[in-house]
């Protein structure tokens, strides 16, 4: 992490936003290549009082921690798994590859 770069809650949620614009174009694509006729999974972010929540379609994918950035595998709703975390080194959403961190949403510990 460039410890330059200010970390603050404005600058988590704009790197919210972007993670999930690359997620759900990779989404497309994804489902495309597939040949799925119907609508693909859509991303979207909730921001919770200590975590926003990445969910697809209706299920829950990942937490970002609302100070630091850090993300996390869900153990339970809303529940954020650090065990996990520190398995499948997720990183931080201003740093995080969009693609690895789709890959990771099924795959994340094999």
């Amino acid at each position: 992490m460039d410890s330059t770069i200010e970390i603050t809650r404005a600058t988590v949620n704009e790197a919210v936003g972007r993670v999930i614009d690359c997620l759900n174009t990779i989404e497309k694509i994804s489902h495309a290549e597939q040949g799925f006729t119907h609508t693909a999974d859509f991303w979207h972010a909730s921001e919770r009082r200590k975590f926003h929540a990445l969910d697809c379609g209706n299920s829950g994918a990942f937490l970002v921690d609302v100070v630091n950035g850090e993300l996390f595998n869900i153990s339970g709703y809303g529940r954020p798994d650090y065990n996990k975390k520190k398995k499948a080194d997720l990183g931080n959403v201003l740093t995080v590859n969009a693609e690895t961190l789709h890959g990771k949403r099924w795959n994340y510990l094999r």
